[in-house]
C-alpha cells in the first residue's frame, strides 16, 4: 500500500482544474492508503474548485482510501476551516446531513442525496432570508436548485451522488452555488437520446443548449418532465443573472441579455458542472398579505 499525492491548481483556471480532475481520477486504484491533497499556495477557492474537489474525493473516500490535506495560504485555511470542509472525509463524519457554517456568506458543502432532495434547497432559502435577505423573496433560488438536483438524479448515473456549495458576495451583490456531479454528462445523456431516435447528434456545447429547451424529451421524468433545466436558464435571465455549463467537451454560458456563448473543448469531463450566480438587486419583497380563497 502507498501514499498518493496530487497537487491543486495555483489557480483558477477551468482548463487546469479539469486536467487535475482527469488526472487524479486516472490513479485511482486499490494500492492506495492514503491520499495527500496538496493546496500548494493556493489563497482561494472558487465554488466551482470546491465542488469538483468534493467529488473527487468521495471517488477516493468509496475505496476506502484515507484523506489528508496539506499546505494552502492563511486566508485558504481559515475559509475552509470556517465551511469544515477537511471534515468532511474523516472517520465518522456524515456528508448527508447538515453542518453548520462558520463563514457567515458560504454554506458548507452539501452532498446531494435522493432522502434530501429538497431539503438543502429550502435551508439554503431560509439561511440567506435570515441573515441577509430578511423581507426578501428567495423561494426561486430553492426551487432552481431543487429542479438541478432532479437532474442529477435523474440522469447523471453518477458514481458519486455529487456536490453543491451556495456564497453570496455582498461586495458584488450575487449569490451564487455550483453543483457538480461525476456521471455521464448532459452532452451524452441527449446525444444517446438522440442515437435512440435516429436523430443526428450535436457537438457538446450544442447538447448542452438543446438541454436548456423546454419540455426536451431526454430530460422528460416523472419529477422534471423536461422542465428542470429551462426553469434555470428563465431563472437567471429573471435575476440578471449569469449560467455557465461544463460537461464532457462542450462548454456554455449564458449572461442575462445577452446571446449563448458555446465553446468545443479538450476537457473530457466526465459529468456536469453548473454554476448559477443572479444579482441580489432582483430579489421581491414577501407579499405579507394572507392569501383569499373564495368558496
Amino acid at each position: 500500500m502507498a501514499n498518493l499525492t496530487i497537487k491543486t491548481p495555483n489557480n483558477g483556471n477551468p482548463i487546469a482544474w479539469f486536467n487535475f480532475i482527469n488526472n487524479s481520477k486516472s490513479k485511482l486504484n486499490s494500492d492506495i492508503d492514503t491520499l495527500i491533497v496538496d493546496f500548494n499556495d493556493l489563497t482561494y477557492l472558487d465554488t466551482d474548485d470546491l465542488v469538483l474537489l468534493g467529488c473527487l474525493m468521495d471517488l477516493f473516500n468509496n475505496e476506502k482510501i484515507k484523506i489528508q490535506f496539506i499546505n494552502g495560504r492563511g486566508k485558504l485555511t481559515k475559509h475552509l476551516r470556517g465551511i469544515k470542509f477537511k471534515k468532511y472525509w474523516s472517520n465518522g463524519f456524515n456528508r448527508d446531513n447538515f453542518t453548520e457554517t462558520h463563514n457567515k456568506n458560504t454554506l458548507c458543502l452539501w452532498h446531494i442525496s435522493p432522502t434530501m432532495i429538497t431539503s438543502y434547497s429550502e435551508y439554503a432559502k431560509k439561511y440567506f432570508e435570515r441573515t441577509f435577505f430578511k423581507g426578501k423573496d428567495l423561494l426561486p433560488i430553492a426551487t432552481n436548485m431543487s429542479e438541478i438536483f432532479n437532474n442529477i438524479f435523474d440522469h447523471s448515473k453518477s458514481p458519486v451522488n455529487g456536490y453543491i456549495i451556495t456564497q453570496y458576495s455582498p461586495v458584488k451583490k450575487l449569490l451564487s452555488f455550483s453543483v457538480c456531479d461525476f456521471g455521464v454528462g448532459i452532452a451524452n445523456s441527449l446525444n444517446n437520446y438522440y442515437d435512440k431516435k435516429g436523430i443526428d447528434r450535436v457537438s457538446d456545447s450544442q447538447a448542452i443548449k438543446n438541454s436548456l429547451e423546454t419540455g426536451v424529451s431526454s430530460f422528460s421524468t416523472l419529477r422534471n418532465k423536461g422542465f428542470g433545466l429551462s426553469n434555470v436558464l428563465d431563472f437567471t435571465e429573471n435575476f440578471k443573472g449569469l449560467l455557465t455549463i461544463y460537461s464532457n467537451n462542450g462548454y456554455l454560458l449564458k449572461e442575462f441579455n445577452d446571446d449563448y456563448y458555446l465553446k468545443e473543448t479538450n476537457l473530457n469531463f466526465s459529468g456536469t458542472l453548473i454554476k448559477v450566480e443572479i444579482s441580489t438587486l432582483e430579489f421581491d419583497e414577501i407579499d405579507q398579505e394572507n392569501d383569499v380563497y373564495e368558496i
